[in-house]
């Protein structure tokens, strides 16, 4: 039994409501970015340089007021047609504000957080007589500062030549329209050039720009000290070198697929999600209560209550796979290291999706802290831990 009412039916009544309630002035079309300003910001509060000043430390109070305020307007005064929009206006205003007391209240932005860096170290010189220190990091050698304690020595007066860029052909894996990306695995580099470290809040700006961007949109923290136990750690390489090789502990086995399985897998895990996708957008449409009909309306599916969820949690859990995939199939494998370098390692980007066996093994509590994705789960650990005093 097809539903009394066709798709494009209530999209055309939920346009005629809209566009009523705009000419009436009951609310306002939600028009970006003026009415998504929470996130820049949060944003340009933690863009500002180091500072032991108190009313830099300070300011983030008055901040954090004003991200509330602005977000919660946009939530009361903005809506639209499309309800994927209209969930989105409130899903992002409301993690703004969890997100930014997050990251300012709950905890500082600018002070407790680092990241897992890439730095590169020669082989120590020959003893010579007036070695000086060649600091890496973000300050410049001249002052003798250091944020990790790792040291370049050459002679005086007589600094190294700068190490020439990897190539095209010997990064840390090959473009991705070149053949040899099929066969490319992730590089273990050698322990004499290549080192790991915590980074904490940098001094340089771009350094600092890209490090802010990354902690604000990081919301697992992968390669960040808040990285949480249901994520994927670091591969062993990387913390064997680690100054402080504690991370966190992991639900999951760690496998790091090659540039070619990274992308293989996902493309055909998006092609099946976007398959799947139409046809329950065909199925939920002979149902008049996926038509904004109303629970009571009579379904065509058998015991209809348990049909109707399965087939909800089916469309969101395929609706939320399908947009996760992109970011591996986009930043790392299309992009690729040449573009965004570190971030395009394959390693940052293992599934939001745990193994079902969590659920078997720890029920109700597998199901959320192991199978679901773990997206927002920090954050609100931090709210609660915030909240409990710890």
């Amino acid at each position: 039994m097809a539903a009394s009412i066709t798709t494009h039916e209530v999209l055309n009544q939920l346009q005629s409501k809209y566009e009523a309630a705009i000419d009436a002035g009951d609310y306002q079309p939600f028009v970006w970015p003026h009415r998504a300003l929470g996130p820049y910001l949060l944003i340009l509060y933690l863009l500002l340089p180091p500072s032991s000043s108190p009313a830099v430390h300070y300011a983030r109070y008055p901040l954090f007021a004003l991200i509330i305020y602005v977000s919660l307007v946009a939530i009361v005064d903005c809506r639209s047609p499309a309800v994927t929009v209209g969930y989105g206006i409130g899903l992002l205003n409301a993690w703004t504000i969890l997100w930014s007391a997050t990251l300012i209240i709950f905890n500082d932005g600018r002070r407790d957080y680092k990241r897992i860096e890439r730095q590169r170290r020669l082989d120590e010189a020959p003893s010579v007589e007036g070695l000086v220190e060649n600091v890496q990091g973000d300050t410049s050698a001249l002052d003798g500062s250091t944020t990790d304690g790792l040291k370049l020595v050459h002679p005086v007066g007589e600094l190294p030549e700068p190490e020439p860029e990897p190539s095209a052909t010997t990064d840390l894996a090959p473009k991705l329209e070149s053949p040899e990306i099929f066969a490319a695995q992730e590089p273990i580099p050698s322990s004499s050039q290549e080192i790991y470290t915590w980074q904490p809040f940098p001094d340089n700006f771009l350094h600092r720009f890209d490090f802010i961007l990354d902690l604000v949109t990081n919301f697992r923290g992968l390669r960040w000290t808040h990285q949480g136990p249901g994520t994927y750690p670091a591969p062993q390489h990387i913390r064997e070198t680690l100054t402080n090789p504690e991370t966190p502990p992991s639900l999951h086995p760690t496998k790091y697929p090659s540039y070619s399985l990274l992308f293989t897998s996902n493309l055909q895990s998006f092609i099946l999600c976007s398959l799947t996708l139409d046809t329950l957008k065909y199925v939920t449409s002979l149902d008049p209560y996926f038509l904004a009909q109303g629970q009571n309306t009579p379904s065509p599916f058998p015991i209809a209550r348990t049909t109707r969820l399965a087939l909800s949690l089916l469309f969101t859990y395929t609706s939320l796979l399908n947009i996760f995939l992109l970011a591996p199939l986009v930043l790392a494998c299309t992009f690729g290291p040449r573009i965004l370098g570190p971030h395009a390692s394959t390693w940052l980007y293992p599934p939001y999706y745990g193994p079902l066996s969590s659920i078997a093994d720890k029920g109700l509590a597998g199901l959320w802290g192991g199978w679901w994705h773990q997206l927002f789960r920090y954050a609100f650990e931090a709210a609660g831990e915030f909240i409990g005093g710890k």
